[in-house]
C-alpha cells in the first residue's frame, strides 16, 4: 500500500507557501534585459526550471509505502551426537539414521519458508558445537561418537547461537537420554528461560522409550579376572548370568577357549531359561585345562531378540596354563618363624598349592593323629615335616607316606629340635627314605629339656657354603658361591650322623667345618630332601627375601622334577587386568636378582594392542626397594580391546628377558549403559513453552514441525513502514542540486553570451 506526501521546510506549509510566491514574484517583476521575443523565452524558461526544483527542495514531496513481513530472526536447531544415537530405533534404521533424515527433511522445509530467518545447526553430546554450515547434507557424513548427553548444554548453546538476533524457536532432536551429571535444574531451566521470552522449543524425540519388549537384556557378570592353572586339570568356572524381561525365554550360555593366535575352542556349554522377569543366576561350569599356554577364557551369552546392549554379553578371563603343578602338605608341630615365612614363599607361586596342618604338642595324649587320607598315592607331590615328632604322625600313615615317596611323591624334613633320630624318625618307616643316616639312640623325649645337646645340635652362626652345583643351589647371582656366602648366617642347624652312602645321595649345603646342611636322594621314584636348618627366615627379614623365595621354590621344583632357570626375571603386576578405559589402571613390575654386585637396568614399558601396534608409556617412575630395581606408570586412556603390557630393559642387549602380561579394556561408559531413549522428557521440555507453539515431534512428523514454523513465522509479521522524501537519500539531493545549479549557469552563460551582463 503505497500514499503521497510532502515534509515542507520547518515542517511549515505557510512557510513554503510564503517562499514560493517570493519566488514566483520574482520571476514576473524580474524580467530579462532584452526584447528578442526568443532570448526572452529562453531566459524567463531557465529560470522557472530553477524555481520549480527550488519549491520541489521546499516542499519535499515523496511517498510512503506500508506492508507487513516477519522480522528478522534464528532458528537453531540441535542434533544429538552422542554414541547412543547407534542404538536401534526400530526394525528399519537406527536412531542416528532417523536423526539424519529428519534434519534433511527440516532443512528442506524451512528453506522455502522466507529469506528473513536464519538456520543455524549445532551437534551436541557432553558439550554443543555449531557446525560450519545448516545445509540438509550437513549430517552426512558425520558419526556420533559422544560419550555422554548434555541436555541442558544443547539447549543454553542454542541460545547463544543466535548471537544477538531474535529466537524463531528452537529445534531439540536426539533420544532424549540425559547421562550426564545434571547440574542444577538442567534443560528445564532452559526451557523455562525460553517460555519467558515467549520462543518456543520443538523436540524430536528418536528411540524407543522403556518397556518389558525395548528392555530384554542378557549378560555375564561376576567372572574372576585371571586363573593359574595346570594342563588337563579339572577346574570349575564360577559366574553369574544376569537376565531381564526373558522370562520364560531359553538362553544359551558357553565357555570358550582362545589361545594366543587366535583359535577358539568351545569348552562348556548350557542352556539357560529365565523363571522371572529380571534375576540374576550363580553358575558354575567344569572346565578342563588345555595344554599349557596363555589363554582368554570367554563366558558368553547369545544376543536375544530386541537387546539393545550386547557389550555385556560377554566376560574374559585371562589364563595362564602350566606344564603339571604342585601339591604341598606341610605338617609342623613347633609353631616357629620358618614356617610363617616358608607358608608366604611357597603360596607366592601360582603353580605350587600349600596345605598347612599343625599338630601342636600339648595334644600328644591324642597322637598319632588321623590325617584323613593324605598320605595316599596322587593325594600330594611334595609333604614337608617340620618340627615335629614321628608319634604325631604314627606307624601306619608313615609307612602310607614312604609308600606314596616310592610311587613319584616328594619329601623334604626341616631342621628342628623334634625331627630326625631325635624325633623318633630313626625307627620309623621313614628311616630307609630320608638320604641322611640316624641313629636311634639320639631319641629325645618330647617332654625332654635337652634339646641343645651339641651330639644334636650345631650351634650358630652358621655360614652356609655350596659343596657342589645343582638345581636346587643355583638361586642366582654372577658367581653363585659369592651369592650363598653373603646371606646372612643361620641360628643353628641339626647335626646329622652323616649322609647315607647310596646312588643318588649328594650333599648340597654344608657348614665352613664341613657339616652337611642340605643333603639330597632318591627313593624308588621319589626324591627327598633332609635340610638340617630352620632359621632361613633370617634372609628374608635382612632384606634377601628373593633369595628366600627362589631356594624355597628351587627345592619344591627338584621334589617335583621339574628344575626351572633361576636366572634375573621381572614380574609385572597390575591393579585390575579387566578395567573400564575411563578408570586409571596403574601398574608395577619389579627386577628380581639376587647376584651381590648389581648393575642399574632401565625398565621400559609399553603397551601392544592386538594388531601389535605399540604405544611406548613414557610416564613412569623408578625406584629401588629392598634390593630390587621397579619400574611403575599407569595404563593410558586406550580404546575397548585387548592388549599387552609388556616390560623389558631399554638396552636391547641385555640379558634380562621382557615379560608381557595381557589385559583388557571394556566398555562402561554411562552412554552405552543406557539403551533406553526418555522421549517423555523431550515431551515435558516441549509442553512448557506450550504457550507460544511449542511441541514435539516424532521423526516422521517433519512436514508438520515445518508447517509450525510457518505459521509461527506468519504470527510473527508486523508493519513495515517504508518512506521516501525527495532529497533526503544523497541521489535525489544531488540530483536537485545539480539540476539547479545547472539551470542557474546555463541562463548567465546565456546572458553573458547574448551581452545582456
Amino acid at each position: 500500500m503505497s500514499s503521497f506526501l510532502i515534509e515542507p521546510i520547518y515542517d511549515s506549509v505557510a512557510v513554503a507557501v510564503l517562499v514560493s510566491l517570493l519566488v514566483v514574484a520574482v520571476l514576473v517583476l524580474v524580467t530579462p534585459p532584452t526584447d528578442n521575443p526568443k532570448q526572452r523565452r529562453w531566459l524567463i524558461g531557465l529560470r522557472f526550471v530553477a524555481a520549480f526544483i527550488l519549491m520541489l527542495a521546499i516542499f519535499r514531496p515523496g511517498f510512503v509505502q506500508t506492508d507487513t513481513r516477519p522480522a528478522e530472526a534464528t532458528l537453531v536447531v540441535a542434533v544429538d551426537t552422542s554414541r547412543s544415537m547407534t542404538f536401534p530405533d526400530d526394525d528399519r534404521a537406527d536412531r542416528w539414521t532417523h536423526q539424519q533424515q529428519a534434519w534433511r527433511e527440516l532443512a528442506d522445509g524451512v528453506a522455502s519458508l522466507d529469506e528473513s530467518m536464519s538456520v543455524r545447526l549445532l551437534e551436541y553430546d557432553k558439550a554443543a558445537t555449531e557446525l560450519d554450515n545448516a545445509l540438509p547434507t550437513a549430517l552426512d557424513d558425520r558419526t556420533p561418537e559422544g560419550d555422554l548427553t548434555d541436555l541442558a548444554s544443547a539447549a543454553t548453546a542454542a541460545i547463544a547461537a543466535a548471537q544477538g538476533q531474535p529466537l524463531a524457536g528452537v529445534v531439540l532432536m536426539g533420544d532424549g537420554a540425559q547421562t550426564a551429571p545434571i547440574d542444577g535444574a538442567g534443560a528445564e531451566r532452559v526451557a523455562q528461560t525460553l517460555k519467558t521470552w515467549g520462543v518456543p522449543l520443538w523436540t524430536v524425540p528418536i528411540g524407543p522409550a522403556g518397556g518389558q519388549a525395548a528392555n530384554r537384556d542378557a549378560g555375564i557378570d561376576a567372572l574372576p579376572e585371571s586363573y593359574q592353572l595346570f594342563a588337563k586339570n579339572e577346574f570349575d568356572v564360577n559366574f553369574q548370568v544376569q537376565l531381564r524381561g526373558l522370562a520364560g525365554t531359553e538362553v544359551p550360555v558357553r565357555v570358550r577357549w582362545i589361545d594366543e593366535k587366535g583359535n577358539s575352542t568351545v569348552a562348556a556349554e548350557r542352556q539357560l531359561v529365565a523363571e522371572k522377569a529380571s534375576e540374576v543366576q550363580g553358575m558354575s561350569l567344569q572346565v578342563v585345562a588345555p595344554a599349557p599356554g596363555v589363554y582368554r577364557l570367554n563366558v558368553e551369552v547369545d544376543p536375544v531378540e530386541g537387546e539393545l546392549v550386547t557389550s555385556n554379553n560377554l566376560q574374559t578371563a585371562f589364563v595362564n596354563v602350566r606344564e603339571g603343578g604342585g601339591r604341598i602338605l606341610y605338617l609342623e608341630g613347633t609353631p616357629r618363624l620358618e614356617q610363617t615365612f616358608l607358608r608366604a614363599a611357597l603360596r607366592r607361586f601360582p603353580d605350587l598349592d600349600l596345605t598347612y596342618q599343625w599338630i601342636p604338642s600339648d595334644t600328644a595324649a591324642r597322637w598319632p593323629i588321623g590325617l584323613r587320607d593324605w598320605f595316599q598315592k596322587g593325594k600330594f607331590d611334595i609333604y614337608i615335616i617340620g618340627d615335629l615328632d614321628a608319634d604325631a604322625i604314627g606307624r601306619e600313615q608313615l609307612k602310607q607316606l614312604a609308600q606314596s615317596v616310592s610311587e613319584g611323591a616328594g619329601l623334604v624334613m626341616l631342621g628342628g629340635y623334634h625331627n630326625y633320630d631325635a624325633g623318633g624318625y630313626a625307627n620309623s618307616p621313614l628311616a630307609d627314605v630320608l638320604p641322611v643316616q640316624m641313629d636311634a639312640s639320639r631319641r629325645v623325649s618330647i617332654q625332654s629339656d635337652d634339646v641343645g645337646d651339641r651330639r644334636l645340635q650345631i650351634p650358630g652362626p652358621i655360614t652356609v657354603n655350596r659343596s657342589r652345583s645343582h638345581p636346587i643351589t643355583n638361586i642366582g647371582g654372577g658367581d653363585p658361591d659369592k651369592t650363598w656366602s653373603s646371606l646372612p648366617s643361620l641360628l643353628g642347624a641339626n647335626r646329622f650322623v652323616g649322609p647315607k652312602v647310596s646312588p643318588g645321595v649328594q650333599v648340597l649345603l654344608e657348614t665352613a667345618d664341613k657339616d652337611p646342611l642340605l643333603v639330597v636322594g632318591e627313593y624308588g621314584r621319589g626324591r627327598t630332601a633332609a635340610v638340617a636348618f630352620d632359621s632361613t627366615w633370617r634372609w628374608w627379614r635382612e632384606g634377601r627375601s628373593e633369595a628366600y623365595r627362589r631356594f624355597w621354590r628351587q627345592l619344591a621344583l627338584w621334589l617335583l622334577s621339574r628344575e626351572e632357570d633361576s636366572g634375573d626375571r621381572i614380574f609385572i603386576e597390575l591393579d585390575s587386568r579387566r578395567f573400564a578405559n575411563e578408570s586409571e589402571t596403574g601398574f608395577r613390575a619389579r627386577l628380581s636378582s639376587v647376584a651381590d654386585e648389581r648393575t642399574t637396568v632401565k625398565l621400559t614399558a609399553e603397551v601392544i594392542d592386538e594388531n601389535n601396534r605399540v604405544t611406548a608409556i613414557t610416564d613412569t617412575a623408578s625406584s629401588t626397594v629392598a634390593g630390587e630395581q621397579s619400574v611403575a606408570g599407569t595404563i593410558p586412556n586406550l580404546p575397548p580391546g585387548y592388549y599387552r603390557l609388556k616390560i623389558g630393559p631399554a638396552d636391547n642387549d641385555s640379558q634380562i628377558k621382557p615379560e608381557t602380561l595381557a589385559f583388557q579394556v571394556i566398555d562402561q561408559s554411562r552412554e552405552m549403559l543406557m539403551p533406553m531413549a526418555d522421549p517423555g522428557y523431550l515431551r515435558q521440555l516441549a509442553e512448557i513453552t506450550k504457550d507460544h507453539g511449542g511441541a514435539a515431534f516424532s521423526h516422521e512428523e517433519i512436514d508438520q514441525l515445518v508447517q509450525r514454523i510457518a505459521e509461527r513465522r506468519h504470527q510473527a509479521e508486523a508493519p513495515v513502514v517504508e518512506k521516501r522524501t525527495l532529497g533526503d537519500d544523497p541521489i535525489s539531493g544531488w540530483l536537485l542540486f545539480v539540476l539547479f545549479a545547472g539551470a542557474l549557469s546555463t541562463e548567465w552563460y546565456l546572458r553573458r553570451r547574448w551581452g545582456l551582463v
